[in-house]
C-alpha cells in the first residue's frame, strides 16, 4: 500500500519532483548500503587461518583456533551492531523520497562511524588477553557505538522530523520505538564508557552489559505490549 502524501509533500511531488529524483535517492541508498557491507566484510580480514606445516595434527591446529577465540567473539558482536545500525538506516529509506544538502551530510556523518567498525574490533580482540590495553580498547569500541547511535538518529531526526517534506510520514508508533530503541542503545553505551573510568574490573563491566541488554529486552516486550494497547 503507497503511504499517503499530506499536502505539502503532494504539492513537492506533483510540480516539483526533478526526473532523477527517484535515481538519486537510490544511488544515496546504494553508497550506503555499499558502505555498510563493505565494513561488515573487512571484519574478517585480521583473522588470518592457522598456520599449517607438514607437522602440524589436528590437535595443533585446534590449539590455533581456540586462540582465535576473542578474535571471533568480537567479530560477531560487530557484525551483529552494525547489522543492527544497517536495518535501522534500512528503516528510514524505506520513508525517505527525496534529500537535500543537509540530509545528504547527515548520511555520510552515519557512515563516518561505521567505517571504523573492523579497527575498533580488531583492536578490541587483540587486546583482549592483556588487562592494561582492554580498558582502552573498550572504550574505542564503545565510542564507535555511541557515535554510531547517535549519527542514526540525526539522521532519522532531520530527514523524517525536521526536513519531513523529504519523507513520507512515519507511524506514530514507528516513531517511538525507532527513537526509544535508537536513544536507549546510545545511553546504555554511554554509561558502560563512564563506568570503564570509575572501574577497570572487566568482569564487573561485563555484568553490567549483561544487565543492560537484559533490561533492553525487558522494556522492548513493554513498549510493544503498550503500542498494542
Amino acid at each position: 500500500m503507497t503511504p499517503k502524501l499530506d499536502t505539502a509533500q503532494q504539492h513537492h511531488a506533483n510540480h516539483e519532483k526533478h526526473p532523477k529524483q527517484d535515481f538519486q535517492v537510490e544511488r544515496l541508498a546504494f553508497f550506503s548500503d555499499a558502505v555498510f557491507a563493505i565494513a561488515i566484510t573487512l571484519l574478517i580480514i585480521d583473522i588470518k587461518v592457522p598456520k599449517i606445516t607438514k607437522d602440524s595434527t589436528s590437535e595443533t591446529v585446534w590449539v590455533q583456533l581456540v586462540d582465535l577465540r576473542y578474535s571471533f567473539f568480537a567479530l560477531l558482536l560487530s557484525f551483529t551492531l552494525i547489522a543492527n545500525y544497517w536495518i535501522r538506516h534500512h528503516f528510514l529509506f524505506k520513508h525517505i523520497h527525496n534529500y537535500n544538502r543537509k540530509t545528504l551530510i547527515a548520511d555520510m556523518f552515519v557512515l563516518l562511524p561505521i567505517i571504523f567498525f573492523p579497527f575498533t574490533t580488531a583492536f578490541f580482540a587483540e587486546s583482549s588477553e592483556n588487562k592494561q590495553v582492554i580498558i582502552l580498547a573498550l572504550r574505542l569500541f564503545l565510542l564507535n557505538n555511541i557515535l554510531s547511535s547517535l549519527a542514526i538518529y540525526t539522521f532519522y531526526w532531520m530527514a523524517i522530523i525536521k526536513h519531513k517534506e523529504m519523507s513520507f510520514e512515519m507511524a506514530i508508533q514507528e516513531k517511538i520505538t525507532f527513537t526509544s530503541d535508537t536513544l536507549f542503545t546510545t545511553i546504555i553505551f554511554l554509561i558502560i564508557l563512564l563506568i570503564t573510568f570509575i572501574t577497570e574490573n572487566f568482569q564487573i563491566i561485563t555484568w553490567i552489559i549483561i544487565i543492560s541488554v537484559t533490561s533492553k529486552k525487558i522494556m522492548d516486550t513493554l513498549l510493544k505490549k503498550r503500542l498494542k494497547q
